[in-house]
């Protein structure tokens, strides 16, 4: 899921609490693309209306958390953990002992939510960083990096392929400074690691 997460985030370029916040009902999937309209956004506020353009790869993204419930989150924290317990249960190698088959540990502290929250979602993502880094060679680690690092790579791929006024429609920028921002501030990145490694 958390990969998914990331890929579709990546696809569209979306806010991380745009992304979160995602659910079918928001989503109209009349069209050949599918436009994400979020319940709540960053410029509401100013009267704005945010729509997030979705095509073929990321709504093939989509596909794969969608239930009947439309109301509900599509990228959930509590759906995670039944899907990863149904996974364990399944891949067993031996069968369950009548006697552990009701057995259940307590009941936890603190229970997944319905909803990730943008903070979550971003510690996620450092876990599974971290947790792959373990063993690895330095030349084989994966830097760390945040879900609105995703945003900027994805402006900067929109302005190099389709120019500024296309990146600015998709990423919702009232702007084309704030779109130019965001998608020079890879290139001042690329810049400076460049002139230390040569």
């Amino acid at each position: 899921m958390l990969a998914d997460m990331v890929c579709l985030q990546l696809e569209t370029g979306m806010r991380p609490g745009e992304l979160v916040a995602m659910r079918p009902c928001d989503i109209d999937i009349t069209g050949v693309v599918w436009l994400y309209r979020p319940g709540q956004h960053k410029t509401q506020h100013y009267g704005h209306e945010r729509i997030v353009p979705i095509g073929p790869r990321g709504q093939e993204i989509i596909r794969r958390h969608l239930t009947t419930d439309v109301e509900a989150f599509i990228f959930s924290p509590a759906k995670l953990m039944e899907e990863r317990a149904a996974t364990l249960r399944a891949n067993r190698k031996s069968k369950v002992q009548p006697s552990q088959q009701n057995r259940k540990k307590r009941p936890p502290a603190k229970k997944p939510g319905t909803v990730y929250t943008v903070l979550a979602y971003g510690r996620a993502i450092a876990e599974a960083i971290k947790r792959h880094n373990r063993d690895k060679e330095p030349e084989k680690k994966i830097p760390h990096w945040h879900p609105h690092q995703l945003r900027h790579l994805r402006a900067l791929e929109l302005k190099r392929a389709a120019g500024l006024d296309v990146a600015r429609a998709v990423l919702g920028h009232r702007t084309p400074q704030m779109t130019e921002h965001y998608a020079s501030l890879d290139i001042a990145k690329a810049a400076e690691l460049m002139a230390i490694i040569g």
